[in-house]
């Protein structure tokens, strides 16, 4: 067989794997949709807490500043979004572990985990994002940067509360377990987000603010590169 051939086989071969792969992401993906129409109840209950969370920021602040605004934001984001995010490796049980292993790759798992928690996470952060506009009108003044930074952070939250609902769900009261570890890992990623998004609400936009944008989308990927070194063993187990 000349060089050529086995060069053309061995691309059909990573062509139709990467195909099979896509594929059983698209199938896990709507697996995990199915199973959130059938009992909604997780993510109605965050976005009830949304909602009831932005009224009463508003009711308490009604002249807020912009600064405020956006701390409150986030701090609504994370609080109420923990669970709904979380939950999809929390509610699996050991039997159903099992009967995943023989469905895909705990690497097509671990996406489809996180594509869906991401999905999840934007649901929400537009719910919060049209509440907080709707009540407290909309201070951010660089439209670009503020939607690219809250794209990558909200992308970075989802990822660690899908990977630590993982973790937890190993463990027993997994359910108070979550919060524990996620809340400290998601810190940085916070804090810069934070700065990079006060950044958009000043009328002249610092150059810096691209920086802070870029730091977060490294942590993203740092993220991800550990969630796909520790979920193997963790799966394994």
């Amino acid at each position: 067989m000349s060089v050529n051939s086995r060069n053309i086989q061995s691309a059909s071969s990573r062509s139709g794997s990467a195909l099979f792969f896509v594929k059983t992401l698209i199938t896990l993906i709507k697996v995990e949709w199915n199973m959130d129409l059938k009992k909604p109840a997780v993510i109605a209950a965050a976005g009830l807490q949304i909602a009831a969370m932005a009224l009463l920021s508003f009711l308490t602040q009604p002249h807020i500043t912009p600064k405020i605004w956006n701390s409150l934001f986030w701090l609504v984001l994370i609080l109420c979004t923990l669970q709904a995010v979380s939950k999809n490796f929390l509610g699996i049980s050991r039997s159903r572990w099992i009967y995943y292993n023989q469905l895909a790759s705990p690497t097509a798992i671990l996406w489809s985990k996180m594509l869906y928690g991401i999905v999840t996470m934007l649901m929400l952060t537009l719910i919060n994002l049209l509440l907080f506009g709707f009540f407290m009108g909309f201070p951010i003044q660089h439209i670009q940067a503020y939607f690219t930074n809250l794209l990558l952070v909200t992308a970075g939250i989802s990822f660690v509360f899908t990977l630590i609902g993982a973790i937890a769900s190993k463990a027993n009261q997994a359910g108070f377990l979550a919060p524990v570890l996620s809340l400290p890992v998601i810190l940085p990623i916070i804090l810069v987000g934070m700065k990079a998004s006060n950044k958009t609400i000043n009328p002249v936009l610092v150059s810096s603010v691209w920086k802070d944008i870029a730091l977060v989308g490294a942590l993203d990927f740092l993220i991800l590169v550990l969630a796909s070194a520790l979920f193997l063993p963790l799966w394994k187990d």
